[in-house]
């Protein structure tokens, strides 16, 4: 069972002590922490995951051996090279330069120079507390969460968000269209105190709100 606040299908996550211990490093900690977030042993060889936000690969690492089909997602270009390098030639592992948003469009995605990029931070969203921090920036491409769940046009067993505040806007889109209908179970993380805006505030509230009478798994930490 997962650790949790507010009911076993809609809680706030709370990882064990264990793996938010300091003798491990970052990467094995999230490791850990996709093995006891994610439900691995209810996944098979036809299970569909959506990893948003993929980062450098570690969803893609434990869920390797279960094979099945990931979509990866990452627009940070340093993160993407190491997925390509690790994941092109796996045939369960879709890649793409992209992030994903409530719209299609172009947006301009801010991040650290390499040397400090994978303390993580990238983000889309301008407002975001540490954007002074982010030096550098590029025009990347934004994909409709919803058109991406029609064009797999399968029920998504795992979607799985890390987007350094914009996932209320992508959960909000996600409802008003219906394709969370299409989603067993929701994983991500929140940024909001990194999002300190009232009208940041109000849309996690009312999201949240929107998805609590839902036949849906909605896990965040």
């Amino acid at each position: 069972m997962k650790h949790g606040l507010d009911g076993i299908n809609f809680l706030k996550f709370r990882f064990s002590e264990e793996v938010l211990s300091d003798k491990y490093s970052d990467r094995e900690k999230t490791a850990m922490q996709t093995k006891e977030l994610i439900e691995i042993e209810s996944l098979n060889s036809d299970s569909i995951v959506l990893d948003i936000g993929a980062n450098y690969g570690e969803v893609e690492r434990v869920l390797s051996p279960v094979g099945c089909k990931v979509y990866a997602f990452e627009p940070h270009p340093l993160f993407f090279s190491m997925l390509e390098k690790n994941y092109a030639d796996n045939d369960n592992i879709v890649l793409s330069n992209s992030a994903i948003w409530k719209t299609n469009e172009k947006k301009t995605f801010y991040f650290k120079r390499a040397a400090s990029a994978l303390n993580g931070g990238a983000t889309l969203m301008s407002e975001k507390t540490n954007i002074t921090d982010l030096s550098l920036n590029v025009e990347v491409t934004c994909l409709d969460v919803s058109e991406l769940i029609a064009t797999i046009d399968k029920p998504i067993d795992v979607l799985k968000m890390d987007v350094e505040g914009a996932e209320y806007e992508i959960l909000q889109r996600l409802y008003e269209s219906g394709a969370y209908k299409n989603v067993k179970s929701i994983y991500f993380e929140d940024h909001s105190r990194k999002m300190p805006s009232n009208v940041f505030r109000q849309l996690k509230a009312n999201v949240l709100e929107s998805y609590k009478n839902e036949n849906i798994s909605l896990y965040w930490w």
